[in-house]
């Protein structure tokens, strides 16, 4: 017997959107361990640890999985939407810089783009 579970149409929905939220709370609580004093930042940085782990495992039993991107050079093979496209369009290979929001895959099929920011890649490719 599989321990796969199945999911419905309208659970891949509410799944890939709570996946999400709890990845982006997740970051908030890495940028926050910063800002804490050494005594609280080991334990805290445990737990969150310990939650992305479990994150982690829930959707591997669902067969889900959250991709980022960040440094990858942006084009139309990747699943994310550039939220300052316009800011940088005459570049020809910009990287993704960072990541709003991960792409959700389920059973290799994307159901959610990424939303992510881009930075310039220096590249020239004037022809002379």
């Amino acid at each position: 017997m599989s321990s796969e579970r199945a999911v419905s149409a309208p659970d891949e929905v509410a799944i890939s959107e709570m996946a999400v939220d709890f990845w982006k709370l997740l970051r908030i609580s890495d940028r926050m361990l910063v800002s804490l004093p050494d005594e609280r930042r080991t334990r805290f940085a445990a737990q969150t640890r310990f939650s992305a782990g479990r994150l982690e495992q829930h959707l591997d039993a669902l067969d889900i999985s959250l991709a980022t991107f960040e440094g990858q050079v942006f084009g139309p093979e990747l699943p994310a939407i550039a939220i300052n496209a316009d800011d940088i369009e005459s570049d020809p290979a910009p990287i993704v810089e960072s990541v709003v929001e991960p792409a959700v895959i389920w059973r290799g099929r994307v159901i959610q783009n990424a939303k992510v920011i881009l930075k310039g890649s220096n590249v020239d490719v004037s022809r002379d």
